[in-house]
């Protein structure tokens, strides 16, 4: 499920040019959080509303675009999605 979102949000980073995608990723990000707090999934939550201005920032050039995907490898591996992460035994 991680990794899912980690290919998303490179694929997003890569069009990170076209707004509408981008308003949608953050109500994404947004509704994800309320659900998972809905559900009891605080973790969950915690990791979506982390990544919510992550996803929500629109990359104007080549280092902004690298921080924006540096920024959202610090909340997946180091922050509020480490756990979740952690839990995905992924192994090819």
């Amino acid at each position: 499920m991680i990794l899912n979102l980690i290919r998303i949000f490179a694929i997003l980073c890569a069009l990170g040019g076209c707004s509408l995608i981008q308003q949608k990723v953050e109500m994404d990000a947004s509704t994800a959080a309320t659900i998972a707090a809905n559900a009891g999934d605080t973790a969950g939550a915690a990791c979506f509303k982390a990544l919510e201005p992550v996803v929500g920032t629109t990359p104007a050039g080549l280092l902004s675009k690298f921080e924006v995907a540096r920024a959202g490898q610090i909340v997946i591996e180091d922050g509020p999605c480490a756990p979740l992460a952690a839990d995905c035994s992924c192994t090819c």
